[in-house]
């Protein structure tokens, strides 16, 4: 039995999570790069793509492989070509973003532990 305070906070949670996923749909989409755009840049993929797959991808559009992000489905690539953000989109791609000036590893208070006690021991 779901009493009638649980009911209203479920739906507030239900009810600020579509408002999330809208304000976030938005935001992504405006954020995406224009199709001409070039240079370094993140390819993303839908979550779950196969490694090979997003690789095949990202050589048919010409691009070079910088890295592969802290998530399985997001890559950095780079082009001088202009259009890369147009040929990752057309060959697979869900969207090319500009490069993140920060890693988006969480990493927090256990990545300036580690590097202290690396340089201690150094």
């Amino acid at each position: 039995m779901i009493w009638p305070g649980h009911r209203l906070a479920l739906s507030l949670f239900a009810g600020v999570l579509l408002a999330w996923v809208a304000v976030m749909t938005f935001l992504m989409h405006r954020s995406a790069l224009p199709p001409e755009a070039t240079g370094t840049m993140l390819a993303v993929f839908e979550p779950g793509v196969q490694e090979n797959q997003a690789m095949a991808t990202i050589v048919a559009a010409g691009a070079n492989v910088v890295r592969q992000s802290s998530f399985d489905f997001i890559w950095v690539v780079t082009s001088d070509e202009p259009g890369l953000a147009g040929r990752l989109h057309d060959n697979g791609a869900l969207g090319a973003y500009r490069e993140l000036p920060i890693s988006p590893t969480i990493a927090g208070c256990f990545a300036v532990a580690d590097a202290k006690v690396a340089a201690a021991f150094q």
